[in-house]
């Protein structure tokens, strides 16, 4: 909960209170995960601080357009990271496949492009052949 929620939360925050001085709007693009909506068994902390995030950006989205600044998140599948164990990328790999940081990265400066004036509430991007509905 200290990186996935406690973290976007004080770094929002901060970022807020510095945009609002400056009153020239701006973006915070959150990253979340498919497991908000779609968790995977024995992964309730993680989904938990997850669906967590997800409900902090929307009412940071909500509480701040008002001031001009864009709140949205990202909700990444699965991605290949030094996190995971040989044996769970060897079982992904399979079935689900992976994309690399960059295509998430790619998400990220998408919605940053957009002028303040648009915002892209939430995006998910995932490799072409995982599951998101159903998944187990």
């Amino acid at each position: 909960m200290q990186v996935n929620v406690t973290g976007p939360f004080i770094c929002a925050r901060e970022a807020i209170r510095r945009m609002r001085a400056r009153d020239k709007g701006g973006r915070i693009v959150n990253i979340g995960s498919i497991s908000a909506f779609s968790p995977r068994p024995d992964g309730a902390p993680y989904t938990a601080s997850k669906f967590a995030l997800l409900g902090l950006s929307n009412s940071l989205s909500l509480d701040c357009r008002q001031y001009g600044i864009a709140v949205g998140i990202i909700h990444p599948g699965n991605v290949m990271s030094g996190l995971l164990t040989q044996e769970i990328i060897a079982e992904r790999e399979k079935s689900e496949g992976f994309m690399n940081a960059e295509d998430v990265a790619s998400c990220v400066l998408a919605m940053s492009s957009l002028e303040y004036r648009a915002n892209i509430l939430e995006m998910t991007v995932m490799p072409t052949k995982q599951p998101l509905i159903g998944r187990g």
